[in-house]
């Protein structure tokens, strides 16, 4: 067998945690891979757009595994539905526990209670959330969102708003800079992580509710519910009707070697330990210690044959 070369796409700090860990286990000494294969975590700019794009660029082979959430996102790349234009050929190999949802908050001073406020009374807010060119998911569900509540961006800059391009590069990191600090709203995914822990410290908010109706358009075109629970966050007074932003997933096509999956899997099971130590902390995103079991179950789209028949094996799939 000639040498291979497996590249993994990472795009973030936190999938390349994970995708240098499941490198060095698929290479190495005793690899079963033949002498001269390469592996590589691999990130690249703007990263949300390449976790975005992964799909296609996994599926034309640029690309032998990639990460992406939510986890719903690889279930519409599969299917072809909302930003992928076609059925897209990709298989699931381990999912990964990250409870997110998208959060849309306003400062209560603005005395906002609802989205439908904002459109009726074309208030000029300056609001942070990621900008088209990121390709972030969120933005792309929120221009859906707001559709559904008839305006835009643009409807807000017309009023005399403003998006602010705040958005932290490290959300995570302890001396983060949570937002402009004359922002009215935000609208962005990722609530576990310090961000929100000093938003929502920092200022008074008020998480505004999604509405049955627009719940029940986003879930028909892919994106499911979700919850932000009473008292998870200062100023969720009870809980909030949202879209869940939960899971990442780890993913490669349809015709990937079944002996590449299987050893990603057995690589994602010898350094379980250490991909979990890297998460640590109560704003840590990996929410939860990888656990075999869990890593093959509740996925978006078919787990591959390959994968599969490591789960068997040890026993995680019965």
């Amino acid at each position: 067998m000639n040498p291979v070369d497996v590249r993994i796409l990472c795009p973030g700090n936190n999938w390349m945690n994970i995708g240098s860990l499941l490198a060095n286990g698929m290479g190495g000494y005793r690899s079963p891979l033949p002498d001269g294969s390469t592996i590589a975590a691999v990130t690249g700019t703007p990263p949300a757009l390449l976790g975005m794009d992964g799909p296609r660029l996994v599926a034309e082979g640029r690309y032998q595994f990639g990460i992406t959430t939510p986890t719903w996102a690889l279930a519409m790349a599969r299917l072809g539905r909302g930003p992928y234009a076609e059925p897209l050929p990709v298989k699931a190999v381990a999912a990964f526990a990250h409870d997110d949802r998208l959060a849309l908050a306003v400062r209560r001073e603005t005395g906002i209670t609802s989205l439908h406020e904002i459109a009726e009374k074309r208030l000029p807010l300056k609001v942070s959330m990621p900008g088209r060119e990121m390709g972030h998911p969120a933005r792309w569900v929120m221009d859906e969102i707001l559709a559904q509540y008839g305006f835009s961006e643009e409807d807000l800059v017309s009023w005399g708003g403003t998006r602010l391009d705040d958005r932290p590069r490290a959300q995570n990191a302890p001396d983060v800079v949570p937002a402009d600090p004359s922002f009215d709203a935000v609208f962005d995914e990722a609530i576990m992580t310090m961000r929100w822990q000093k938003l929502t410290t920092q200022y008074d908010l008020r998480f505004l509710p999604l509405d049955d109706d627009v719940l029940a358009h986003c879930a028909e075109i892919g994106m499911p519910a979700g919850v932000i629970e009473k008292d998870r966050l200062r100023g969720v007074d009870a809980d909030v009707p949202a879209i869940d932003f939960s899971g990442w997933v780890l993913y490669c096509a349809d015709d990937l070697p079944d002996e590449l999956a299987y050893l990603a899997v057995r690589a994602l099971d010898e350094q379980k330990g250490a991909i979990t130590a890297r998460f640590t902390g109560p704003t840590r995103p990996l929410t939860s210690p990888v656990n075999l079991r869990e890593c093959c179950r509740d996925l978006p789209v078919p787990l591959h044959p390959g994968a599969e028949a490591y789960y068997r094996e040890q026993g995680a799939l019965t």
